[in-house]
């Protein structure tokens, strides 16, 4: 077994991490979720801030993010296959949408938050 070393003082502040909301794990909603497939929806979350201060908005105002599978792929140490599945499950489920842009660019896809609007109660 490898020996790692301990962190110590605030180390831990020098590292950058993804978060995956914890209702992604343990909501029953997200369940059919692969752990792939929730793991993407954090690097998509990370780049929507990124995208956000880059002015990535469109005319309706919504942030879009530019992530080719390529990239995905690299991020996720994934096959092609692997990507496309991760993100075909996040837009099976609502939570991304993609605009194809053509001329071989890649293409946009807009985030959508996981959290669900309460049901306003009819009066």
């Amino acid at each position: 077994m490898r020996e790692y070393r301990y962190y110590y003082r605030n180390e831990a502040d020098q590292f950058s991490f993804i978060r995956i909301p914890k209702a992604m794990m343990t909501e029953e909603l997200f369940a059919s979720l692969s752990i792939q497939a929730k793991i993407l929806y954090g690097l998509l979350l990370d780049r929507v801030g990124t995208a956000r201060k880059n002015q990535w908005i469109d005319d309706d105002n919504k942030v879009y993010v530019i992530y080719p599978i390529q990239e995905i792929m690299e991020d996720m140490n994934s096959s092609k296959s692997k990507a496309i599945k991760s993100l075909s499950e996040l837009e099976n489920m609502g939570l991304v949408e993609k605009k194809q842009r053509g001329l071989g660019l890649p293409s946009l896809l807009y985030v959508k938050s996981f959290v669900m609007p309460e049901a306003v109660p009819e009066v």
